[in-house]
Parts: C-alpha cells; sequence; structure tokens
C-alpha cells in the first residue's frame, strides 16, 4: 500500500510539471506571436568598385647623411681662432679654424727667395751660352767649354723647376694654416679649442659637417621582394621617363608621416649569403632640417600593382575554416517597399582575400563591380531572422523613415504568421 501512494504520488508529480511545462511554452509562444517582428531592417552597405592597388611594405630603415666630412689639421701648429658656430649651417670654403702660420710663412718666402736666385743665375748661364757659341767658331772657346756652359744653363732650368715646385709646396703649406669647409652642411662641435697643438701628420680631428639635404635611406629587404622591386622599377622605366623613380613614404618611429615622399636611388647589386638580404638605398628631401642622421625610421616600399580587385572593409568579412564569408544584399523587386524604400534580400558569399591593406581586406575573387556589400547590421538581422534588409550608406546615421512602424511594419509579418 505504500509503495502504491508513492509510485501515485510520483504520478501526479510528473502530470503536474508537464503541465507547468505546457503552459509556460503556450504562453511564450503566445508572446512571440504578439510581438510584431519588422519586415526590414537598415544596414550599412558600401558599393563594389573595381580599383588599381599598390601593395607596399612598411618596413624598418636608418638615415643617413648624403655626405659626411670629417675637418683635420693638415698642417702642424697651435690653433689660434675658431670662426663658426656649433652646430650651425656653414657654406663650402668658409673659413673655420686659424692655425698659426708664421713658420709657414717663412719657408714660403724662403722657397721664393730660392726661385729668384735660380732665375737669376739662369740668366747669367744664359748669357755665357751666347756668349760661347760666338767665340766657339774662331776657335777662341774650345768646344768643351761651350758643352760645359750649355749643361750649366740646363742645371739652371732644372733648379728653376725645383724652386716653383718648393713655392708652390710653401705655399700650400700656408694655405693649410686656413682651415676651410670642404662641403656644404651642419657643422657639429669642435674636437679641439683655440690654443690647441694639431698635428698634420696624424690629421687630427677638428670638426664634422654633415649634409642633411637630402637624407640617404638605407634599408633590407628580402631577395625575393628585391626582385620584384627591380621588376616595378623595369616597367615603370618603360613608361614616363620623367617619373620613372619609385616613390616611398617615409614615417618617423611613432608613427607620423613625414611630410615629403622619398625616392628609391638604387637597390644593392649582391645578397647576404647569411641571411638572405639585401639593401635598399633612397632619397628623402629635408630642406628644413627636421629629419637627422642616425635616425630610425619605417618606410612604405611598393611590391606589386593588382588591377581590378576590390577593397572591402574587414569588418565586412568573417573569416572561417570554410573560408572568407561576406553578405551581399540585391534588390527584391516582389517584396512589398516600406516608407518608399525597397527591400533588398542578401545572401553569403565565398571571396578570395589577397592581403589586408589598412583596415581593408583585397579581394581578387568572388565579387562584381557595382555589386552592394553589407559591412555592419548583420547580426541583428540573422538574430532576428529578418527576410530581408534596407540599405543604407555604411557609416551614414539611418533615417527613422527606414524604420518600419505601426500596421504597415506588422501587416507582413502578420500574414507571414497565417
Amino acid at each position: 500500500m505504500e509503495e502504491a501512494a508513492k509510485v501515485n504520488s510520483r504520478v501526479v508529480f510528473i502530470t503536474l510539471m508537464t503541465a507547468a511545462v505546457c503552459a509556460v511554452g503556450l504562453f511564450s509562444a503566445r508572446f512571440a506571436f504578439a510581438v510584431d517582428l519588422p519586415p526590414a531592417l537598415p544596414v550599412g552597405v558600401i558599393t563594389a568598385k573595381p580599383q588599381l592597388v599598390d601593395i607596399t611594405e612598411n618596413l624598418p630603415a636608418r638615415l643617413e647623411s648624403s655626405k659626411d666630412a670629417v675637418v683635420r689639421a693638415r698642417v702642424t701648429g697651435i690653433v689660434e681662432d675658431r670662426l663658426f658656430k656649433e652646430g650651425a649651417f656653414v657654406k663650402k670654403g668658409e673659413v673655420l679654424f686659424k692655425i698659426d702660420d708664421s713658420s709657414y710663412r717663412a719657408t714660403l718666402d724662403s722657397a721664393k727667395g730660392s726661385l729668384a736666385r735660380a732665375i737669376a743665375q739662369k740668366k747669367v748661364n744664359q748669357a755665357d751660352v751666347v756668349r760661347y757659341r760666338k767665340l766657339v767658331k774662331v776657335k777662341a772657346v774650345s768646344t768643351q767649354q761651350f758643352d760645359q756652359a750649355e749643361a750649366t744653363l740646363a742645371v739652371s732650368n732644372a733648379d728653376i723647376e725645383i724652386a716653383r715646385a718648393a713655392v708652390e709646396q710653401a705655399q700650400i703649406n700656408y694655405d693649410y694654416c686656413t682651415v676651410t669647409a670642404p662641403i656644404s652642411g651642419y657643422i657639429g662641435k669642435q674636437e679641439v679649442t683655440v690654443g690647441a697643438l694639431v698635428s698634420g701628420t696624424s690629421a687630427t680631428e677638428m670638426a664634422q659637417i654633415l649634409q642633411v639635404d637630402p637624407l640617404y635611406v638605407n634599408v633590407r629587404q628580402s631577395a625575393l621582394k628585391i626582385l620584384r622591386l627591380k621588376e616595378l622599377l623595369s616597367k615603370k622605366s618603360q613608361g614616363d621617363n620623367e617619373h620613372s623613380g619609385v616613390q616611398l613614404k617615409v614615417f618617423l618611429e611613432d608613427g607620423t608621416p613625414y611630410k615629403y615622399p622619398g625616392e628609391l636611388l638604387f637597390t644593392d647589386v649582391a645578397v647576404d649569403a647569411s641571411t638572405g638580404e639585401g639593401s635598399l638605398r633612397a632619397s628623402v628631401p629635408n630642406p628644413d632640417g627636421f629629419l637627422m642622421p642616425g635616425l630610425y625610421v619605417r618606410v612604405e616600399i611598393p611590391q606589386m600593382t593588382l588591377q581590378n580587385v576590390f577593397l572591402i572593409p574587414q569588418q565586412a568579412v568573417t573569416r572561417t575554416e570554410n573560408g572568407n564569408m561576406l553578405t551581399v544584399a540585391t534588390v527584391d523587386d516582389e517584396a512589398k517597399e516600406i516608407n518608399g524604400h525597397k527591400l533588398y534580400s542578401y545572401e553569403t558569399r565565398n571571396v578570395e582575400i589577397a592581403r589586408s591593406l589598412n583596415e581593408n581586406w583585397v579581394v581578387t575573387d568572388g565579387l562584381k563591380d557595382g555589386e552592394i556589400v553589407v559591412v555592419d547590421g548583420m547580426i541583428k538581422v540573422s538574430l532576428m531572422h529578418i527576410p530581408h534588409v534596407i540599405p543604407v550608406p555604411w557609416g551614414v546615421q539611418p533615417e527613422q523613415s527606414a524604420q518600419p512602424q505601426g500596421e504597415d511594419a506588422a501587416a507582413p509579418q502578420k500574414q507571414a504568421q497565417k
């Protein structure tokens, strides 16, 4: 009897629970039918347009001065004066230092005196030759004396050349006492002070001048990509010769773009066997001296040009195991308009992606010119199982008129429920 009572209580409990579940399900179903779902929702879209896209690669690079001259002493002496301001721009030939020239001036004067003496001695020897030439004809002097006079004249000519060379060398050393800028550019700090002894033998460093306009941009890149770049260079050179150079963009270390574009100068003729990389060199203008040699930057170098591809925002594409999927909207002529807006049906499509570019995917296959691609809004549409969408330009807030309201919005849904 007790077991029978327990079984009956269990049956009653199960029956009550089943009735409660059915009641809840019936209530939920009635509530769902009571809610009027809209026949369409606005979604942000773009129109697919084929484009010509230059594929670039962002690489680290280092800046280098186009000219680098170290000013060194070429004679030995005491520095008497410094005639430049550290960090200033100096022109080629501008006087930088003065070295004590007293000993070199004396050497120059001595060399000039030796030259004058050699010239004077030549005149004497030349007169002897003229006189002996007349006397040898009448046999007043021997032929040996005449030959000796001619030889002495030749030695005098040689002495003059030696004296002139000594004067020239003394003049050069004297001029070296005035140290000038070998190139135009920005000069750094002085390496020697006034009163210091500099040596021409050891070539004492006195200052350094850097030419920073333009600057060189040194980049290292893989050999395969260098070959692609050479192919791109050859194609450009066959076209407009005036703009045959490959342009590249320069970015500072924090990502700030530099206002002047660079131009590729050359690629290295050899590849580093240990790394498989080669060197590239570009030139970038620096008229205001903003950039500095030795600075690390990043550059965007063209790699290839893709034709008839589509740039699609990354949020429009879902990457799955089955491929890259996006949603395309097509107008549904049979659907009823809502507040003057045509309704669009939609489909999911698989597309081919080459790579990313900024915040877009480069789509090479799966789209056609003029097709409408849904960028955002499809999550809500999918969750609510809405059969149609109303396209609005992506990034533009849809008007409230695009939102169906009232009986017009509910009628198609009610018909579908019936």
